[in-house]
């Protein structure tokens, strides 16, 4: 292999080792409004998700899946059974928090005894929910 040949490879070399590292920091986590959206569901749904910078990824926390591309956005949240016995009157869900989550395909809301929406024009169309 002649000293050109080995030039190009260790360019390409470091060059892939930049693409790498670019998109693994672009995937690094959920996308900021979706983290803060998921933060105001916080005191409805009796949630133990925090706020500090030790679990900034969403994408990691309880209940929430993301999608695996480079977006990371929130395609499910599992909110089922999530209020407390002692919060178990019914009560009426403000639809228009799950607005920020626009590739949401699945929320499951079953066993918290919501009466309806107050809002529905924040709520997706989505492939698949549970009430």
């Amino acid at each position: 292999m002649g000293l050109k040949q080995q030039a190009w490879m260790w360019v390409f070399v470091v060059v892939f080792i930049i693409i790498v590292s670019l998109e693994s920091r672009w995937s690094e986590g959920c996308l900021e409004q979706e983290r803060f959206a998921l933060l105001q569901l916080k005191p409805f749904f009796n949630l133990d998700w925090v706020e500090g910078d030790h679990n900034s990824d969403c994408c990691q926390w309880d209940r929430v899946e993301c999608n695996n591309d480079t977006t990371s956005r929130v395609i499910s949240l599992d909110l089922s059974y999530t209020r407390g016995w002692s919060d178990m009157g019914e009560w009426y869900l403000n639809a228009s928090l799950f607005s920020p989550f626009q590739q949401l395909q699945t929320l499951d809301l079953y066993g918290n005894r919501i009466a309806g929406c107050v809002e529905n024009e924040g709520l997706l169309p989505l492939p698949l929910i549970f009430v």
